[in-house]
């Protein structure tokens, strides 16, 4: 698995990854978010689900800035949730209306009942990355 897009897809294929937008507002504070459901789509991009009242900052930084960086873990696959895929990507738009949205907020309230899906985000995939968080020890703040 040395090619890391190849590597990207692997892990926005598997059932059981999460991926965590992060954003940055103009002056710079950083904003993460859990994105439901994010996958690669036929055309090479990612698209997710942006889960209703969560995450409207990180959705206001795209509009402002359109490049981002996604994280993508599997718990599951290692338990550690270390090793994953950092992912940079260019904003394309967001679908509020559609079948997509429909099946990722019924997919989402299957197992979340109440929650649902507000929009669909697309990102055009710039490049990947193997990720793995550093472990030299804690980290303290002064």
């Amino acid at each position: 698995m040395d090619d890391p897009l190849i590597r990207a897809r692997e892990y926005f294929d598997r059932r059981t990854s999460i991926a965590m937008l992060a954003t940055a507002d103009p002056s710079g504070k950083p904003e993460v978010c859990v994105l439901i459901a994010p996958r690669m789509t036929e055309e090479g991009h990612v698209a997710a689900g942006e889960e209703k009242d969560v995450a409207g900052n990180t959705f206001r930084n795209l509009r402002q800035n359109a490049r981002a960086t996604i994280v993508v873990l599997d718990p599951i696959m290692d338990p550690r949730a270390r090793d994953g895929v950092r992912v940079d990507v260019e904003f394309l738009g967001a679908e509020e209306d559609g079948d997509d949205l429909k099946a990722l907020s019924q997919w989402l309230e299957s197992f979340a009942p109440g929650r649902e899906v507000a929009r669909r985000l697309i990102f055009k995939l710039i490049g990947a990355e193997p990720f793995r968080p550093k472990t030299d020890g804690p980290v303290l703040l002064q």
